[in-house]
C-alpha cells in the first residue's frame, strides 16, 4: 500500500510540473548595463509549432550562425533625450548611437521611439522616429491566453537626406500608422544552441500604413504615395531571468513559413567600461582592399570588434603583440567601425576604415 501510494504522488507531482506555466513580468527584462548578442538565421530550418493550452516542446537546435546583433541595456538618463522624458530604458544597438528608448514598469515593456545617426553619403543625420501612443512590446504579468491591441503612429520628423536617384532630395518625412495585436498562444519548453528553456510564446499580428514625404526643390514637398498595408507575424519565446526573449521568427508573406529567426547566442553579460581613445591607433591601408593591418601603440589590448555601418557586429578578431591583420576580402565596399578592447572589457579606442575594392 505505501509503495502504491508513493507511486501516485510521484506521478501527481510529475503531472503538476508538467502543467506548470510561467508568468513574465517587468523583473525579466534586462537591467541597464546588460549587453546581449544576438545570432540572425536568414535561412532557418526550424518548425515555430502549434498552438494549445497543453505544453509544447520546440527544438531549435538547428539554428544557425549569421548576423550578429549587440544590443546594450543602459538607463535612459545615460542617454537623455527631450523626445522621450518619460524613458527609463534605453536599447542601443552596435556601435553606432543608434538607441531605442522604452518605459520597463509593471503594466509592462513599452517602445516610445528612436533616435538614430544615419549616414546617407554627406555625413551622419540625426533622425527620430515617435510612437504615439507607445508601442506595446509586451504587457505584465503575462502567461498562457495574455492577449492586447496596440494601435498607434510612428512619425518620423524632417531629416536631411541629400541624395540623388535621378532626382534631388533634400529632405524626407515620414508616418506610419500601426495596427498590432497579440496573443500569448503557446507555452512549454524550448532547446536552442544557447540550451533549455521553460518559455511562453507570443504571436503577434503587426499591419503598417507607411507614407513617405521628399523635399525636392525647387518644387517643395511632395507627398509620397501611401505604401500598401504590409502585414507581418512574428513568435517570440519569453522565460524567466533571461532580460530578452530567447528567439524571435519573423514569418514569410503567406504567414505559414519562417522567413527569418533571431536567437540569443549567450546569456546577458555586465557591460563594458568607456575609456576614450586612450590608446594610439593606426589603421592601413584605409581605404582597404583585401587587409586591414591595426596596430596599437599603448595598453595591452585584447581585441578588435568591426562593426558594419548599421552597427552590426561582423566579428571580434584577436590580438598578438598589439597587433592584428583583418581580412577584408568578405567585406562589402563601405565604411565600418572598429573598437579596441582591453582588460577587463574596456573600450581604449574606437575609429572607422573604409573598404574599396
Amino acid at each position: 500500500m505505501k509503495k502504491s501510494l508513493l507511486s501516485i504522488a510521484i506521478v501527481c507531482f510529475g503531472l503538476l510540473s508538467a502543467s506548470a506555466q510561467i508568468t513574465i513580468t517587468t523583473a525579466d527584462v534586462a537591467a541597464p548595463s546588460k549587453i546581449i548578442y544576438q545570432e540572425t538565421d536568414t535561412l532557418p530550418t526550424i518548425s515555430i509549432g502549434a498552438p494549445g493550452a497543453t505544453s509544447q516542446t520546440w527544438n531549435m537546435l538547428a539554428l544557425k550562425t549569421g548576423t550578429k546583433d549587440t544590443l546594450s541595456f543602459l538607463n535612459a538618463n545615460w542617454v537623455p533625450n527631450a523626445s522621450f522624458p518619460t524613458a527609463n530604458l534605453a536599447l542601443k544597438q552596435g556601435y553606432q548611437t543608434n538607441y531605442s528608448y522604452l518605459i520597463n514598469s509593471g503594466a509592462g515593456l513599452f517602445s516610445l521611439g528612436l533616435a538614430a545617426s544615419v549616414d546617407f553619403g554627406s555625413g551622419l543625420t540625426p533622425i527620430k522616429q515617435i510612437s504615439s501612443p507607445a508601442e506595446k512590446l509586451m504587457v505584465f504579468p503575462a502567461t498562457y491566453n495574455t492577449s492586447f491591441t496596440n494601435n498607434f503612429t510612428t512619425t518620423t520628423p524632417t531629416f536631411y537626406i541629400n541624395i540623388n536617384p535621378g532626382i534631388q532630395i533634400d529632405s524626407a518625412r515620414g508616418k506610419s500608422v500601426v495596427q498590432k495585436t497579440a496573443l500569448v498562444d503557446a507555452w512549454g519548453s524550448i532547446t536552442t544552441p544557447l540550451g533549455t528553456y521553460n518559455v511562453i510564446r507570443s504571436k503577434e499580428i503587426r499591419i503598417n500604413h507607411d507614407t513617405m514625404d521628399a523635399l525636392i526643390p525647387p518644387f517643395g514637398w511632395q507627398n509620397g504615395a501611401q505604401k500598401a498595408s504590409d502585414s507581418v507575424v512574428t513568435y517570440t519565446w519569453w522565460a524567466n531571468g533571461i532580460g530578452f526573449p530567447i528567439v524571435t521568427a519573423t514569418m514569410d508573406s503567406t504567414g505559414l513559413g519562417v522567413k527569418s529567426v533571431q536567437w540569443l547566442q549567450s546569456l546577458p553579460i555586465t557591460g563594458i567600461n568607456e575609456v576614450a581613445s586612450s590608446v594610439n591607433v593606426n589603421v592601413y591601408p584605409n581605404p582597404a582592399e583585401n587587409e586591414l593591418n591595426i596596430s596599437i601603440d599603448g595598453l595591452k589590448t585584447e581585441s578588435i570588434q568591426v562593426f558594419d555601418i548599421t552597427g552590426r557586429l561582423i566579428n571580434s578578431y584577436s590580438v598578438q603583440n598589439n597587433y592584428a591583420l583583418i581580412n577584408t576580402t568578405t567585406f562589402a565596399n563601405g565604411i565600418y567601425t572598429y573598437s579596441i578592447i582591453g582588460k577587463e572589457n574596456a573600450v581604449l579606442n574606437r575609429g572607422k576604415f573604409t573598404v574599396a575594392k
